[in-house]
């Protein structure tokens, strides 16, 4: 058990933060690796995998390198509450060099490193480039759509948990958060994680409370000494919730009037970076030649070129395909 010791200052200092980062991090996770995630999760999922685009690899690849989570880094000190995720990733790519390096050793010493850990190491700080643009790769692809609804959803759960904090205080409120988490009226709440002991004082920094829609069954903890502490929790059961999972918006591409969704799928998977024609049925879960079909029109149409590479031939958008995605977004997702 972990306990979490608040001054006066902490209970001033605690405060909710959306973070569209936090979700694109768990939404990524894998379940035999992070155990702490739930059906909703699981579901989204299953519905968006087949629209992951190979940019996103990188990504994919550090949030389940270790059951420990991912480095401190990725928390993404920005100072608002309700954040950009440009704003985010902007904030990881700043991250010092030193900082960098001691949240990389919590996971062992260079040789023990899981390989996604051990090839951002050899990177530095440049390498952050890479994960930053998988990470806007995932979501403009993947969780953009369901981005609106996941965020009335914590809205409502902060309304909800701000009114109990005007009525019963912040002691009430963080005593609600999740059965893992008791708060005892000396001043701490007292935390139960796996493989965590001990006793943290916040240090007059506060508490920023994370909920987030896709962890449902624990809480999660990154605690610092330079910033507030940083404390992820489920959303709870609102009568106005709806179903389990947001529901997508019925047209999230503008494109699919002009040239059908399927090709303005094959489109928008080629704008996110030339591919070959298997790269390009695996990502659109077609047959090879069902995807040389597609290319083949988009092609006669100007929008690709496709060009010979070895045994390969590989596609990429022309000025005119460009400007017509630039035209034609799949969605207005303001993040």
């Amino acid at each position: 058990m972990l306990t979490l010791r608040f001054g006066v200052a902490d209970v001033a200092n605690t405060r909710f933060v959306i973070s569209p980062l936090d979700h694109l991090l768990t939404g990524a996770a894998r379940q035999e690796v992070h155990d702490c995630l739930g059906l909703r999760r699981d579901r989204w999922w299953r519905d968006v995998r087949r629209h992951v685009p190979h940019r996103a690899a990188p990504l994919l690849d550090l949030v389940n390198a270790s059951t420990a989570g991912v480095p401190k880094f990725m928390g993404a000190d920005v100072d608002a509450t309700r954040r950009l995720l440009a704003d985010e990733l902007d904030a990881v790519l700043d991250v010092p060099q030193h900082t960098f390096e001691q949240d990389l050793a919590m996971f062992g010493s260079e040789a023990e490193l899981p390989t996604a850990l051990a090839r951002l190491l050899d990177g530095g700080t440049r390498s952050l480039r890479q994960i930053t643009d998988s990470a806007w790769a995932l979501f403009q692809s993947c969780l953009a759509p369901d981005w609106p609804d996941i965020r009335r959803l914590l809205e409502a759960d902060i309304a909800q948990r701000s009114r109990t904090v005007a009525r019963a205080g912040v002691g009430a409120m963080l005593g609600e958060l999740h059965p893992r988490a008791v708060w005892r009226d000396e001043g701490v709440l007292q935390c139960t994680i796996a493989d965590w002991d001990g006793s943290f004082d916040l240090g007059g920094r506060g508490l920023e409370l994370r909920p987030n829609y896709f962890l449902q069954n624990g809480i999660g903890l990154l605690l610092a000494e330079d910033r507030p502490t940083l404390l992820v929790h489920p959303v709870g059961a609102h009568p106005t919730e709806g179903p389990a999972r947001p529901a997508r918006p019925a047209a999230v591409d503008g494109l699919a009037g002009v040239i059908g969704p399927a090709r303005a799928r094959v489109l928008r998977v080629i704008g996110s970076g030339p591919c070959s024609t298997t790269e390009l049925a695996q990502h659109m879960g077609v047959t090879p030649p069902s995807a040389s079909v597609h290319a083949a029109a988009l092609r006669s149409a100007g929008l690709i070129t496709t060009q010979r590479q070895g045994r390969e031939v590989r596609h990429a958008l022309t000025d005119v395909g460009h400007d017509l995605l630039h035209d034609n977004p799949e969605l207005p997702v303001s993040v």
